[in-house]
């Protein structure tokens, strides 16, 4: 990569840059060692990031960018600006195409002209998941992408340009070294994979040993989890999300610090309908927070608080697990029931709905309608869908608190005449 040496006056110059030191390498900001505590976010939730105790904010778009790192400023938060990219495995035209390639130089170059001296920004991510191609392939996304990097240094000296890639896949990693030198350092979006992170970089450590961002961090994704009969994933709790998201920080995120990670950001810092409505969101309606807020803000603020929210221990339909793959009939009534911790069981007040099963799309988790639910304190009874097909079961419980707690539970309807 490009951490390339530079002498006293050049760094003074600089916003943001990366120095090297005899144990590894710092980012430097305002002419002081900066480690990212960070969110992965939605510029709507940026006062409750700060509240958090976090210092800096990844924003996925260019929308309104001007009024986002007006804010971040204001709330002394850093900004990590993504510049969108077409991903390479499904629109390789717009690297191998040149009228095409022109087209989209011209439209980040006016980003980063017009974003370029604002005090919040703290450096570009060209591209989260731009399927970076491995180095054998013949393509001019190579030289492409590097005059893309290229302008960006030229318009912008003054910060660095990363990249998000996927887990830690070393072959990919190895591609962006030899045929991107001039990224000043790699990030990474890694879930289910992080464990193994560090393990998986080793082989590779005598050709690369750069600095990087871990740019997505969290619970398992959706691709890594348990599947029903009809590959639906299992997600699991809010309860269970925020102990591990605590055990990964502590065992993984933390002790990156001292090889030559810059830091971190957990996803998603807002509300994100993707597979489900909660599986990334860390925040609910009227922006309720899960506990994994608590346990961030208690990491990023160095405190020993309890947490005082709604708690659950696991959801059963019809006295069955979600792994147990739940088959019901049409319009034939069903009961669902949380099991909750006993100190957890005062003061609660329960919402349950049912939605059509969205799989892996965004923004397509539908309510299913006119249905009835006849509550029972911890229990639900309620007429399963008339249409046959995958569904789940939600729970979102609230107390006087800010915090919620939430479980969902897949269930198929099929109609006993159709067989299994």
């Amino acid at each position: 990569m490009a951490c390339k040496k530079q002498d006293t006056s050049e760094k003074i110059s600089r916003a943001v840059y990366i120095e090297q030191t005899e144990t590894g390498y710092r980012l430097i900001r305002k002419g002081k060692p900066f480690y990212i505590k960070g969110g992965a976010a939605h510029s709507q939730y940026l006062e409750e990031l700060k509240k958090a105790g976090a210092n800096t904010a990844r924003i996925y778009d260019t929308i309104n960018l001007k009024e986002t790192l007006d804010k971040a400023e204001k709330l002394g938060l850093a900004v990590v600006v993504d510049i969108p990219l077409p991903k390479f495995d499904r629109d390789p035209e717009f690297y191998e195409n040149q009228a095409l390639f022109m087209l989209m130089k011209a439209r980040v170059a006016q980003v980063v002209r017009k974003h370029k001296d604002h005090p919040a920004l703290l450096y570009w991510n060209l591209g989260n998941e731009i399927y970076y191609p491995y180095f054998y392939n013949l393509t001019d996304f190579y030289n492409n992408f590097n005059i893309l990097i290229d302008n960006i240094h030229k318009i912008d000296p003054n910060h660095p340009i990363s990249t998000s890639t996927i887990g830690a896949n070393k072959l990919r990693v190895l591609s962006i070294h030899r045929k991107s030198p001039k990224l000043d350092f790699i990030s990474f979006n890694s879930f289910g994979t992080l464990s193994s992170f560090s393990k998986r970089l080793l082989p590779i450590s005598l050709i690369w040993t750069g600095p990087y961002v871990i740019t997505e961090w969290g619970v398992n994704g959706a691709w890594e989890a348990q599947l029903t009969k009809w590959d639906a994933p299992i997600e699991e709790n809010s309860t269970k999300k925020a102990e591990q998201i605590k055990q990964r920080y502590h065992d993984y995120i933390e002790p990156m610090k001292t090889n030559n990670s810059f830091g971190s950001f957990v996803f998603y810092w807002g509300k994100k309908d993707e597979v489900t409505p909660t599986w990334y969101s860390l925040f609910g309606d009227n922006k309720k927070k899960t506990q994994a807020v608590f346990e961030m803000s208690k990491i990023w603020n160095n405190n020993n608080l309890a947490y005082r929210g709604p708690e659950l221990d696991y959801i059963l339909l019809n006295e069955r697990g979600a792994g147990e793959s739940i088959i019901l009939s049409p319009k034939t009534e069903a009961l669902a029931e949380v099991i909750l911790p006993e100190s957890k069981m005062k003061n609660l007040e329960y919402h349950w709905e049912i939605r059509k099963e969205s799989w892996y799309k965004i923004h397509e988790s539908i309510l299913a309608e006119n249905l009835h639910f006849q509550k029972k304190g911890n229990k639900v009874i309620f007429n399963t869908p008339e249409n046959e097909g995958p569904f789940r079961l939600f729970l979102y419980i609230t107390d006087e608190s800010d915090y919620f707690a939430t479980a969902n539970i897949p269930f198929y309807v099929l109609k006993p005449n159709n067989g299994e």
